[in-house]
């Protein structure tokens, strides 16, 4: 036992905990947590020290988690530590949950076969997917779509509904999660050990994934935003590399990237608000840059590269031309036109391609593809600016690229995209991440093979990097026109999971689901009426044993009920679930 002098008292408190590595110490099945009182009067200056010396050193033990291997935190534990205030930090429930994902997870990988997830929109479909899946999945494209908060405004996948609104929806589900739980485990412990062992036996403690966006705001507002989705319950949330305001849905276009250092400055923020709140939760850095075509800004020198510019001289910005015709009264359609043709006559390329093209125009070089190879190899990792000093000790002479004639009115860069980007950014992401994910524009598995590959040859040791993929199943693909067989659509999760997706998620099932049934009974119940119900539904649900067909019961109904009986005495006269109800006749 620790103590210091009185008005403090520290105590230490050892919880057995799961046997899964990642929660045990290197020495024994059990971790220790040192809980501190809160003081009836000030501390002496010793006191504070030693509570914040105490602090550090679990703060320190929290870090050294084998789950934390591969994890870079350019910050030290004193500095969480610092940030944590006087209250003890007590393991929030969403805790559990990470450390309960992080074991599906790491036993999916081991055994080389995906953790699938289809997108549930409310508690409904939670129950049912709890059957059959292993996680639960939020979309932030539905909340938009079917649930916001504030002012209930609905509308697309553009990342401006309020911050709260997925949390929200995470701490509903998270709820219902918990109420069915209690339900079934209230159930099973009131059989007999007969009827128990025929019972079906259902976790609805399924750890819950959910979609941050882009963190909607700054480095402040992600801290906010990871705060909330740790306190509602959430296992693992995924952060995006777009712009905060220029955000689009992974299928939309017009998406505008943030700057690498950005994404990863966010990364950074939320796992340092993670360990304020001592919390496990896996943080997934998803890039969208294999379809995104503009860039916020460039003062990153990692995207230099992949920066276009045009080599057409004497002409106005394009930004510039399209101000002057908004100001002699042009319409839209004539602004449209004109940002159409100064594109096309000013063809675009990045600051490479133009050394390379100037390197191939010159009759005095007599090897172009050598001499090219020498200027990249020089230029490796640096800046356009650097580039351009090279390339005219190279050529002979400046090379003309401009980049800021493009840019948008907006002011953004324009940007190749492509895998190579998207491979090239993952890797920066990879040591502040848990799980890597790639967003893709079709459903391309030789693309997703070739990234998952490339990104291995740099990382191929697992102890110095986890490497853990998530693909996205999308709705938004048009899989019937990507001519895929049966066996291949068949098998296409299970080709993924090779290559190391062990994460994937049919985003918007719940969403289409719904949409179909609703749409089929509708259309059905106007011209059959009750038959239409009972065919598709009531008979359905029979069939293969939904729960919600007594949805009295599935509400919770007989579990509340036995809690009134407990604190009411027994009696059965204002009973739910008496002999009145309904549900009886099933």
């Amino acid at each position: 036992m620790l103590r210091a002098r009185s008005g403090l008292k520290l105590y230490a408190t050892t919880f057995a905990r799961s046997t899964h590595p990642r929660m045990m110490s290197s020495s024994s099945n059990s971790e220790t947590f040192t809980i501190s009182h809160l003081p009836l009067s000030q501390p002496s200056l010793q006191e504070e020290n030693l509570q914040f010396e105490v602090r550090t050193k679990e703060m320190a033990d929290f870090f050294a988690q084998p789950r934390f291997n591969s994890i870079k935190r350019p910050y030290t534990a004193s500095a969480v530590a610092l940030k944590q205030g006087s209250l003890p930090v007590l393991p929030l429930p969403g805790t559990l949950l990470a450390d309960k994902l992080y074991g599906v997870l790491d036993k999916a990988a081991e055994e080389g076969r995906p953790v699938h997830t289809m997108g549930a929109i409310d508690p409904v479909q939670m129950t049912q997917m709890a059957r059959h899946q292993e996680v639960v999945y939020v979309s932030g494209w539905a909340c938009s779509s079917v649930l916001t908060t504030g002012n209930n405004e609905v509308g697309p996948d553009l990342g401006d509904y309020p911050y709260t609104t997925v949390p929200n929806q995470v701490h509903r589900i998270f709820r219902s999660q918990q109420l069915h739980d209690k339900k079934h485990y209230d159930e099973r412990m009131s059989a007999t050990p007969e009827q128990r062992a025929k019972m079906e036996y259902i976790d609805y403690l399924r750890p819950i994934i959910a979609d941050a966006d882009t963190g909607h705001g700054g480095l402040s507002a992600v801290m906010k935003l990871v705060k909330l989705f740790a306190e509602s319950g959430v296992a693992g949330i995924h952060l995006e590399d777009q712009l905060h305001g220029g955000k689009k849905c992974g299928h939309l276009g017009g998406k505008v990237l943030v700057p690498t250092s950005t994404h990863v400055s966010r990364l950074i923020a939320s796992r340092f608000q993670l360990d304020l709140l001592k919390s496990t939760m896996l943080l997934i850095a998803r890039t969208d840059s294999e379809s995104g075509k503009l860039l916020s800004s460039n003062v990153d020198v990692a995207d230099h590269e992949f920066i276009l510019g045009t080599t057409t001289k004497g002409s106005v910005s394009l930004a510039q031309a399209l101000s002057d015709a908004e100001a002699r009264g042009a319409t839209g359609a004539e602004i449209d036109k004109l940002e159409q043709d100064w594109t096309q006559k000013h063809e675009m390329c990045t600051f490479n391609q133009a050394v390379e093209r100037v390197i191939q125009s010159k009759d005095s070089i007599k090897d172009p593809g050598a001499v090219y190879k020498t200027y990249l190899a020089a230029v490796d990792g640096k800046s356009n600016n650097e580039a351009r000093e090279a390339a005219a000790d190279i050529v002979g002479e400046p090379v003309y690229w401009d980049c800021d004639l493009p840019r948008t009115r907006e002011g953004y860069y324009h940007y190749t995209g492509g895998i190579e980007v998207a491979i090239k950014r993952t890797m920066t992401f990879a040591p502040y991440a848990d799980l890597l994910w790639l967003e893709t524009k079709s459903p391309d598995l030789a693309q997703a093979r070739y990234f998952a590959r490339k990104i291995r040859e740099k990382y191929p040791n697992k102890r110095v990097l986890t490497l853990w993929f998530v693909y996205n199943l999308s709705p938004s693909f048009n899989w019937l026109q990507h001519g895929f067989s049966e066996t291949d659509l068949k098998n296409f999760v299970w080709e993924l999971a090779k290559e190391g997706f062990v994460l994937q998620l049919i985003s918007l099932a719940g969403l289409h689901s719904t949409a179909v049934a609703t749409a089929e009974l509708s259309a059905r119940y106007k011209e059959e009426g009750m038959l239409a119900y009972v065919n598709l539904v009531q008979r359905k649900e029979k069939e293969i044993g939904c729960d919600v067909l007594t949805h009295q019961k599935w509400s919770g109904a007989n579990y509340i009920d036995g809690i009134l009986s407990t604190v009411s005495s027994g009696s059965s006269s204002t009973s739910a679930i008496g002999r009145d109800s309904t549900e009886h006749t099933f």
